[in-house]
């Protein structure tokens, strides 16, 4: 499908077209983009094979991809801008205005090529998942740092996958010993290292944590936000920190803890009512620690 002609075609932009007709008497000629290569052969494509890795630099930049004129071989090749965005963690918005005509791009792969329209299609070669060490459930240790990979996000953190029979979970109070500077929350597919702070043989599942603390007990770290494990380790008046759970008419219910949840009234949400946030709740709920609770 043709995108926007703007898009496509800029003023002062070059273009090979075919004379259709000449109406003198009118002063009218018609002409065709479309044929213009009708009675021309088509570029060679033999240079490159289906599979093969190659870079070339951007010579168009259009709605749905770029255009690239591969080096050395000179073939022309069209690359999805969406493929590209992905690639580069951004969107096709972001990756537009970013992109320039002369700028070189490697680390392509042929996916096919059209020999009658004399180009080749390319992609981003595939990012490979590193190996990932072997483990057993029954000689795995408490404090043992173990690699797996993270397979979803659920409301109590992520999943992560150690081999078939193997899983482990992450929750969002186990990430950092600082919520508010500490890494984001691990992506799906990412693969992930972290601590064993609990084993249930049993179910064959680890309980995981990243924060610094548990990754090196050895060294000395600080700890703004402590483990909280039980209602135990909390005193009338204290300040916590927490990730947002979920959101009901009545409040705001704030996960604290692997297993402990906080329940923040409608009332202890601000001084006066649509105003500014109460000085004295107990779980103060910053935006920056929502994204563990997806």
């Amino acid at each position: 499908m043709v995108g926007a002609l703007t898009e496509i075609f800029k003023p002062g932009k070059p273009v090979l077209v075919r004379i259709l007709s000449n109406d003198k008497e009118k002063g009218r000629i018609l002409a065709s983009i479309r044929q213009a290569t009708t009675n021309t052969a088509p570029l060679d494509v033999s240079a490159v094979e289906i599979g093969d890795a190659v870079e070339g630099v951007i010579s168009d930049i259009h709605k749905e991809n770029v255009l690239l004129n591969l080096e050395p071989s000179n073939v022309r090749a069209l690359l999805s801008l969406k493929n590209l965005a992905n690639r580069r963690g951004s969107t096709v918005a972001q990756l537009r205005t970013n992109l320039k005509t002369g700028e070189k791009l490697d680390d392509l792969l042929v996916v096919s090529r059209n020999a009658e329209q004399g180009f080749v299609i390319v992609a981003n070669k595939p990012i490979a998942k590193p190996a990932l060490g072997t483990i057993s459930i029954d000689t795995v240790q408490l404090g043992q740092i173990v690699g797996g990979r993270v397979v979803k996000h659920d409301r109590r953190g992520a999943l992560v996958k150690f081999n078939r029979r193997i899983t482990g979970s992450l929750h969002p109070t186990d990430t950092s010993d600082n919520y508010e500077v500490g890494s984001s929350f691990p992506n799906v597919d990412s693969v992930l290292k972290a601590a064993v702070v609990a084993v249930d043989r049993e179910k064959k599942h680890l309980t995981l944590s990243t924060r610094k603390s548990q990754m090196e007990p050895s060294e000395s770290h600080v700890v703004v936000d402590p483990e909280i494990t039980s209602v135990e380790d909390l005193k009338p008046g204290t300040f916590v920190r927490g990730f947002i759970k979920s959101v009901a008419e009545h409040g705001l219910f704030v996960s604290i803890g692997r297993d402990l949840d906080a329940r923040v009234q409608i009332k202890e949400l601000f001084d006066e009512v649509c105003c500014r946030p109460r000085k004295t709740n107990i779980a103060q709920a910053d935006d920056n620690l929502v994204g563990g609770s997806t």
